[in-house]
């Protein structure tokens, strides 16, 4: 059965793929005297990945994977959009959609709970244009929903718990007359000034950070589990600042070359934001990354101890 814990788990920045497959659904039917309305659609489509968008538009794919054989209409989920109602999500089912991007209203209600009160439980996130965001649903003991936005390699995993693509629902959600999407206007930043010692020449950092002991292995970014707890740091850093834009920092000892260095701190840089989004759901568009290689030694590169400091992860805030 697949469960929240499993998502959670599935959800590690460099997932093994330890995930166990679900019973898989069967296709929900519904007769009213001698018709019968067939709810689903058999196999994964395409378009899950493939969803044709412009400039104004993104799509939304959400994916609730199977948990038992026996349809229960109380079970599913209602899901909407700015507070207009865009599908009941049934177990075992998934539903695709295009949708106006921009900052938009996210509600989910059970639908046991019997109310039209869309903005329960609501919540705020970015789509971007041209961009696809997937989420998955689950649901405890009582179908209270729990939404979670997930990668695209985690939602190939998700696909092959046996889910179908849910037909026969109405949407009031609709993608046309999109307003051209207004880039956010950046927050002036102050450049802080970088004061080397006079003797040693070694960066000295100004600005609120946290620098996480992470020990990588020769030419890898993966995050071992052992240091997971290095990443719940950083999440607890993110929380005292809750407003904050900030900047996950790769850096490198001298060994090697220079572009060498500078490719391999970003690819860590990029690890640890995403094990931050996927594992302690901070909101992408607060997090960036960026590498400076071997350009910023703390400590002296001659000796292993001081290399070993400079092959650091920092999370800082830029202004």
């Amino acid at each position: 059965m697949f469960t929240y814990k499993n998502l959670v788990l599935a959800s590690a920045a460099a997932i093994s793929l330890g995930m166990t497959a679900c019973s898989t659904a069967k296709p929900a039917t519904t007769q009213t005297s001698s018709v019968i309305w067939n709810k689903s659609a058999s196999g994964v489509s395409s378009e899950v990945h493939n969803i044709g968008l412009s400039d104004r538009t993104a799509a939304v794919v959400f994916i609730r994977p199977a948990t038992t054989d026996t349809p229960n209409p109380d079970s599913s989920t209602n899901i909407s959009l700015n507070n207009r109602f865009l599908v009941s999500l049934q177990d075992g089912h998934y539903s695709s959609g295009v949708v106006c991007a921009g900052d938009v209203t996210l509600g989910v209600t059970p639908t046991a709970a019997k109310t039209n009160d869309l903005k329960l439980a609501a919540t705020n996130i970015k789509l971007d244009a041209g961009k696809t965001a997937y989420f998955a649903v689950m649901t405890d003991e009582s179908f209270k929903p729990i939404v979670r936005q997930v990668n695209e390699e985690l939602v190939a995993q998700l696909l092959k718990t046996g889910v179908y693509k849910q037909v026969h629902q109405i949407s009031r959600v609709e993608a046309k007359d999109c307003a051209v999407p207004v880039a956010p206007t950046p927050a002036p930043v102050t450049p802080v000034a970088q004061v080397p010692t006079p003797k040693t020449g070694y960066y000295v950092e100004k600005r609120p950070n946290v620098r996480l002991n992470i020990l990588f292995d020769f030419d890898k970014s993966n995050i071992k589990p052992q240091h997971q707890s290095e990443i719940a740091k950083a999440a607890e850093f993110l929380k005292e600042y809750p407003t904050a834009q900030v900047i996950v920092e790769g850096h490198t000892d001298s060994k090697g070359s220079d572009s060498y260095n500078q490719a391999l701190s970003e690819r860590r840089a990029a690890s640890v934001r995403t094990a931050l989004i996927t594992n302690h759901g901070i909101v992408p568009n607060r997090i960036s990354a960026q590498g400076y290689g071997e350009t910023r030694p703390v400590a002296d590169n001659s000796t292993e101890e001081g290399r070993t400091q400079n092959r650091r992860v920092m999370v800082v805030i830029p202004n």
